[in-house]
């Protein structure tokens, strides 16, 4: 990341970059991000065959293209609508109060120390599941959670450094990758089965699926089902869960900030559970959150692959080659963002986002292929970070290492060990 960043600085807007043999092109600049992802889009695709996403997320909205893409995404699009997402911050509410009653148990003994970031990824899988399957997600949950951590952390590596390019993939990783996914794929086969006795009546967004694809007289059947589910569950739940590691870490490396984000809470809820209309009130924790989405995107790099000669900003971009776009490097651009490296949610205050480029903070990807799940996202990522700043100070760990690693998602990698103190 910090390599792209470099080249970003280095080199201008767009940038060729050998690699392997062949070339990359970097492009950084946001104005030719917008001219690759949405003005030239239908010249690219995604770049994201390989088998592990592909046994992973089958046909799902995630790999699926042209216009088996665009009915999946018109389908699933109503159930990450506003609308629809406001009506599910009460379930979303109850759900993380349950999950921190836990923390406060234990917390009352004393102090509790806890990876964060591993407590994070089963909060946001439960929210996923929930959100997704509805009520009958807690039959599979604690299976379905094994699983999920076995794929996140038997997915494939990716290179470190250019040596490691040419390193052989390990066979015993590729073992139990499958052996997860087989694990998952029975957990989503018993959900579904339970569903079908009660025609999917309280099914979260699989049951919309269905109901919306009888009415186009294509009803999906198990596998399309299962296929949205794991492409929705993986795509969401993972980047929710390291936004709040690094929120975290970085409130408390800022006392200032998780001062004023604890006040704002006070003024806003008070001790009662936040609702839709709150979440609007919530100005600073916004600000947090979009701060920490800058430093610490979780989709960290997006790529695209030509599909015919091309021209951007100038520049020819021959058939077949890939385009990186490193989100790491925009949002670091001292241009666009003053003292790039430090922490300052004021700078997402309205008064000093006047005349950004729209595509200078791009977090959930950008263009007609973004996050889907985006509105949902910083609800849910909002309203967590409220109920935990209402009941707990979370402090880094005494000798605890933090180095980001950019995996599928940018992570600590060594994990983000925090005591967890009641406020």
């Amino acid at each position: 990341m910090v390599f792209w960043s470099w080249v970003a600085n280095s080199y201008g807007g767009i940038a060729r970059v050998p690699l392997k043999g062949r070339h990359v092109y970097l492009v950084s600049d946001p104005d030719l991000v917008y001219e690759l992802l949405v003005t030239n889009r239908r010249r690219y695709r995604k770049n994201i065959r390989y088998k592990a996403a592909v046994d992973t997320f089958g046909e799902g909205v995630l790999l699926s293209e042209g216009d088996t893409w665009n009915r999946q995404r018109l389908m699933t699009q109503p159930a990450f609508k506003g609308q629809y997402v406001r009506a599910q911050v009460p379930a979303m509410a109850a759900i993380t109060t349950r999950f921190l009653d836990v923390w406060a148990g234990a917390a009352s003994n004393g102090r509790l120390t806890r990876d964060v970031e591993a407590e994070f990824l089963k909060l946001t899988q439960t929210l996923a599941g929930h959100y997704l399957m509805g009520p009958g997600f807690a039959a599979i949950d604690e299976p379905f959670h094994a699983a999920a951590l076995a794929i996140k952390n038997n997915w494939p590596i990716p290179p470190r450094s250019v040596l490691a390019l040419y390193k052989p993939k390990s066979k015993k990783r590729q073992t139990r990758l499958a052996a997860a996914l087989g694990t998952a794929d029975a957990c989503i086969r018993e959900y579904l089965d339970a569903q079908k006795k009660t025609d999917f009546a309280d099914a979260g967004v699989l049951g919309l699926l269905v109901r919306k694809s009888r009415e186009q007289g294509d009803e999906y059947d198990a596998k399309a089902l299962r296929d949205q589910f794991m492409s929705l569950f993986f795509a969401g739940h993972e980047t929710s869960a390291m936004t709040l590691t690094w929120a975290h870490y970085l409130l408390w490396k800022h006392g200032d900030a998780r001062v004023n984000l604890k006040k704002e809470v006070d003024s806003v809820l008070g001790t009662r559970q936040p609702t839709a209309a709150d979440l609007d009130r919530l100005t600073y924790t916004e600000c947090v959150l979009n701060e920490t989405l800058r430093l610490y995107s979780p989709i960290h790099s997006l790529s695209r692959v030509a599909l015919e000669d091309d021209t951007i900003g100038g520049y020819t971009i021959p058939a077949g080659a890939m385009i990186y776009v490193s989100l790491y490097a925009i949002h670091r651009l001292p241009e666009l963002w003053p003292d790039p490296d430090e922490f300052d949610p004021g700078r997402f205050l309205p008064e000093r986002s006047e005349g950004r480029p729209r595509f200078a903070f791009i977090p959930f990807a950008a263009g007609h292929r973004n996050c889907i799940g985006a509105t949902m996202a910083v609800s849910e990522l909002k309203l967590v970070l409220a109920l935990i700043a209402q009941r707990f100070n979370l402090d880094l760990a005494r000798g605890h290492k933090v180095r980001t690693s950019a995996e599928t998602t940018m992570r600590p990698r060594f994990g983000m060990r925090m005591t967890i103190q009641e406020a």
